[in-house]
């Protein structure tokens, strides 16, 4: 249909009357609104912290066929803003759940080339290396080439295809490989690697003209296929081998018939190019410039698609904003296109065929992870691809596309940032799913044949989304830069791109997350443990994890093999090359950096290799040479643990450094509140070293009320008994040696000192009034003891001692008489005799209650309601002093096949408690629960697991107060919940050691341990156990 001018000026003078007016249009999208009516079934996703992509790339804006470049990141301007939402729990992540569960030869196809690409009036004397005549070998050294320019430019799309290339660098590569063939040859050639099967490298999705065409052109953009790293296409370009006749030369050619040193007739059949064949009568004149296809092509321009009289009204500018508005709309509809594909030719057959994937609940959800909510972009781009082309079809001229934009960009945000942000770990699902289920790798293989999919990868309409929302600035900007600025479509357009920009910055953020947890997946994919040991979970399928750093460290400054060391956000993690596990990873919480890293000056070494990976590496980049490498030591505390020694550059040093306290502020964070605050009860008054003695080494400690209501603490040590009152003030009230046990007797006030083996007994209130000397009022109870303990059982006040005979151990069990602080007792306090080893006197303060045995070595006394517990060698006892005839009960039943994991262990027993119903066996090595009536073992959690936990540090004392477990080491404090074993807190320290527990309602746990600056002193430090509040697992 023809238009003549007048209609086209009369159409441009009522754009002012019939277009609404720009700032309240505007405006009025600016207030809240609701989103159109969609379908509810979409997924909703839940969200993570993210961070921003630290990649910035060079976009190309392609405006009438002509390439602009401006600086911008992968998908937008950075935004400054953190995106903060919360994070998928385990059990309800598919990655973490589906995790914790789970060749063909390539052919070389010809196809026609455009001979229009050629240009045969180039006169050609080069010779080509016949080696590049194998096209693997051409193929491998162009794949090297076009890899190798990573590191001198970088491309808008390099975020998406890594390994992007233009068509002018493909050409410019194999003219270099190919010493200096012409250019029209290396396009031949470039076609014929487009072309394999599967293809060498392929359009990306931006190339529309070379999509649609099938051939390279200098301007588009392409992508090496990720399917050829391993094996290469395989075939002879007959063009380039050397000919078989003797002494002909190239440029000359000879008799042969398809002589290669005739160019450019050698070109024709090897290549298969038809249509240049069909024109060689026309070598030696230039070709027509374009053929049938390129101009069915090119009928996408704007200009010829419109009447001429039309475009004689309109300036250059204008026509070329009409070519800008006209490539968004063909390309929006190419891109709808696109995602009918995805969902006609991939996820609806994905979704039928049950052969695929079996399970339907599985299967659906592997869709919905891997294809997420495209069918929303579907939804969103039809609305907006039939308004444009609706806008093109009312008229030939658009006079403004920004208002239409804008309707439908304001709901890009939710549905774009969800999509687009995901599709790393869509990737690798993708990846994963194919390696153990050969019919999904064949589904893909079958798909990628249809017609429908014009020969494109799978990727190429997976991140069509991605790919989309990153040229949006460039089709808006391009339609900016010939529009004038009092026009009123500007004003539409810079709020479009403001807000697309907005949306892609969102990705981004969002998509970085993503991106870090698909690095700790494909982490824990290609870790490998020693022969012989099984194989850890290292839950690094949580969503939860975080990688802070990972980097290469040297053992020694003249070792070759290196540590790679990578630091999560509960663990550090050391392997040597090709991801071998080198030693026990280390947990966050007990991993102590030595002071001595700061303190030692670096290392020398003219030989030094780069300390980065290998990885990131890049020939072109010449690897920095460190004169000097710094020392940095890492402790695992606990019985598992040990100390690395590493060497490092200054910078990688500060960088672990750095993400090790951030790793600990981080789990800090996710615990929550610290569940126990240690609080000083002296720093400064007991102090021991090698060479003198002074206060002695401290043993134990007893908390203790004066008859004057004066809170007081008795330090037990290597040269007597000493008292420190509240207000700071310390004495010896005892002097002897090695005093390893005090206790209190509060109902009798009566003192307890186990010293060098001999338990006295004392009346407190003397004791502390120094109105006398302590030889005078001490009673010995008892000579070659090795431990006591005081408690109540059957409702009687006992003191159980222990002596040794052969492999027994004997027990001895007193009960006190007399209030010592009760004036009627007083005569009882000095008496004449004592207490007599064989029976008492009628002075005594005690008399015998029971006697007994136990057939093994024990190591603690403990008091149920009616019954004493004794642990020894071979597990714990349960004795009934009413009735010693009967036997001890032996927990756990060493009989019992269930607890043959205890008798294969070479392991002590620590302590018994009561929780609940059941009893928790502690050992040196882990603990379990057992059930109290008859002595079954408690199995845990839906895997049925025997043990409660195992302890990251060797156990020299373990108490506990509900619901905590507290265990004592020398190296730090280990407190875990009694419910599910898990580890709460570590509090780490020097030479630790229990000193005072007691149990009950005023439960109070004393420890000592070496001061943090000054090693000669002895801290001594009470446990405070807050508030229990059922905290919710993050």
């Amino acid at each position: 249909m023809q238009r003549n001018v007048s209609d086209s000026v009369l159409s441009m003078s009522r754009l002012s009357s019939v277009m609404r007016d720009v700032n309240t249009f505007i405006s009025e999208l600016d207030q809240p609104s609701s989103s159109p009516p969609r379908s509810q079934s979409f997924q909703q996703f839940s969200n993570t912290e993210y961070q921003k992509i630290e990649r910035s790339n060079t976009t190309k804006t392609l405006v009438n066929h002509e390439l602009t470049e401006e600086a911008c990141p992968s998908f937008a301007e950075p935004s400054q803003k953190r995106v903060q939402q919360p994070c998928m729990s385990p059990e309800n992540d598919y990655v973490n759940r589906y995790l914790k569960h789970k060749d063909e030869k390539t052919m070389v196809e010809t196809r026609p080339l455009m001979s229009s690409t050629l240009s045969t009036g180039t006169s050609v004397s080069t010779v080509v290396p016949s080696n590049y005549a194998y096209l693997s070998a051409l193929s491998g050294a162009f794949v090297k080439k076009i890899r190798a320019l990573e590191s001198i430019r970088e491309l808008f799309c390099a975020n998406v295809y890594p390994e992007s290339f233009t068509g002018q660098e493909a050409i410019n590569t194999l003219s270099n490989l190919l010493d200096g063939l012409p250019e029209p040859y290396c396009v031949c050639i470039a076609n014929t690697l487009m072309k394999t099967i599967p293809p060498l490298f392929e359009p990306i999705h931006y190339s529309q003209k070379s999509i649609i065409q099938g051939s390279l052109y200098p301007d588009e953009y392409y992508t090496l296929n990720e399917d050829m790293t391993d094996e290469m296409p395989q075939g002879i370009l007959t063009g380039l081998l050397g000919c078989y006749t003797p002494n002909c030369h190239p440029n000359e050619g000879c008799y042969a018939p398809r002589c290669p040193n005739r160019y450019p007739l050698a070109f024709l059949e090897p290549f298969g190019n038809q249509e240049l064949k069909a024109s060689k009568g026309t070598i030696g004149r230039t070709p027509s410039s374009s053929s049938h296809m390129e101009q069915k092509a090119l009928s996408e321009a704007w200009a010829q698609n419109v009447p001429k009289e039309l475009l004689e009204t309109l300036s250059k500018r204008e026509i070329a904003r009409q070519e800008a508005i006209n490539e968004m709309i063909y390309s929006e509809r190419a891109y709808r296109n696109d995602l009918d594909t995805l969902n006609d030719v991939i996820v609806r057959p994905l979704l039928k065929d049950n052969s695929i994937i079996p399970s339907k609940q599985r299967r659906e959800e592997f869709v919905s992870e891997v294809f997420g909510n495209y069918r929303e972009l579907r939804e969103l781009s039809l609305g907006l691809s039939n308004d444009l082309i609706s806008l093109q079809q009312e008229q030939a001229y658009v006079p403004m596309i920004g208002d239409t934009l804008i309707q439908h960009m304001a709901y890009f945000e939710g549905p774009y940032t969800r999509y687009c942000s995901r599709m790393s770990l869509a990737e690798y699902l993708i990846k994963q799913e194919s390696k153990v289920n050969p019919r999904l790798a064949m589904f893909f293989i079958q798909v990628e044949q249809d017609k429908r999919m014009r020969r494109l990868a799978l990727r190429h309409f997976l991140l069509s989304p991605v790919t989309r929302m990153q040229r949006y600035p460039l089709l808006i900007s391009a339609i900016l830069k010939k529009t004038d600025t009092e026009h009123p479509d500007y004003t539409f357009l810079i709020k479009c791109l403001d807000m697309i920009k907005s949306v892609a910055s969102r990705s981004d953020q969002m998509a970085e997350h993503y991106k870090r947890r698909v690095e700790i997946l494909e982490t824990n994919d290609a870790l490998v443990f020693k022969p012989g040991n099984p194989h850890v979970d290292l839950e690094l399928t949580d969503p939860r994890r975080r990688l802070f750093y990972q980097g290469i460290m040297k053992r020694r400054s003249y070792e070759k093999s290196d540590i790679f060391l990578f630091v999560f956000d509960h663990m550090v993690l050391m392997t040597k090359y090709k991801y071998r596990v080198w030693k026990k990873p280390i947990p966050i919480q007990i991993l102590h950096l030595s002071q001595r890293s700061s303190q030692t000056p670096p290392v020398s070494t003219a030989t030094s290799r780069s300390l980065m990976p290998a990885a990131s590496s890049n020939n072109n980049v010449a690897s920095p040479n460190y004169a000097l490498l710094y020392p940095l030591t890492i402790c695992h505390l606990g019985r598992h643990g040990g100390t690395y020694n590493f060497l490092c550059s200054l910078e990688e040093k500060q960088k672990c450094i750095q993400a090790i306290e951030e790793a600990k502020s981080c789990l800090r964070k996710r615990m929550g509140e610290e569940v126990c605050e240690l609080i000083s009860l002296d720093d400064s008054s007991f102090r021991y070293s090698a060479t003198t003695t002074l206060q002695g080494k401290v043993y134990c400690t007893f908390p203790f009320v004066t008859i004057h209501m004066e809170k007081i603490l008795l330090v037990g040590t290597d040269n007597g008994v000493y008292i420190k009152s509240y207000d700071g003030i310390v004495r010896r009230i005892i002097t002897c040696e090695e005093v390893t046990q005090l206790a209190v007797l509060e109902r009798h006030h009566i003192l307890l000192i186990l010293a060098s083996k001999t338990l006295k007994a004392y009346p407190i209130d003397l004791l502390m009034s120094n109105s006398k000397s302590p030889d005078k009022l001490g009673q010995t109870l008892g000579q070659h003891i090795h431990f006591f303990q005081i408690g109540m059982c059957n409702n009687r006040h006992l003191v159980v001692y222990k002596k040794r005979k052969n492999t027994s151990s004997i027990f001895t069990c007193l009960e006190p008489l007399y209030d010592l602080r009760d004036s009627k007792n007083q005569k009882y306090i000095t008496p004449k005799t004592g207490f007599k080893l064989g029976g008492r006197s009628h002075h005594a303060w005690f008399k015998k209650y029971k006697e007994f045995y136990v057939g093994a070595e024990a190591s603690r006394i403990q008091f149920l309601k009616s019954k004493i517990l004794i642990v020894c060698d071979r597990g714990f006892e349960v004795i009934d002093p009413e009735n010693l005839a009967v036997g001890g009960r032996e927990i756990p039943d060493r009989m019992d096949p269930q607890f043959n994991f205890v008798n294969r262990e070479t392991i002590k027993p620590i302590a018994m408690y009561r929780v609940h119903d059941k009893f928790l066996l502690c050992y040196d090595k882990f603990a379990f629960f057992v059930n109290n009536r008859n002595g079954s073992l408690v199995y845990r959690g839906p895997q049925k697991l025997p043990l409660l936990c195992e302890w990251e540090g060797q156990p020299l004392d373990i108490v506990f107060q509900y619901p905590y477990v507290i265990v004592f080491d020398a190296q730090f404090i280990e407190i875990r919940h009694v419910d599910t074993g898990e580890l709460v807190q570590i509090i780490p320290g020097d030479q630790i050691k229990l000193t005072y527990f007691q149990t009950g309602d005023t439960a109070e746990i004393h420890g000592c341990m070496t001061h943090t600056i000054r090693s000669d002193i002895q801290q001594l430090f009470y446990l405070k156990l807050k508030a229990y509040h059922p905290r919710k697992m993050l």
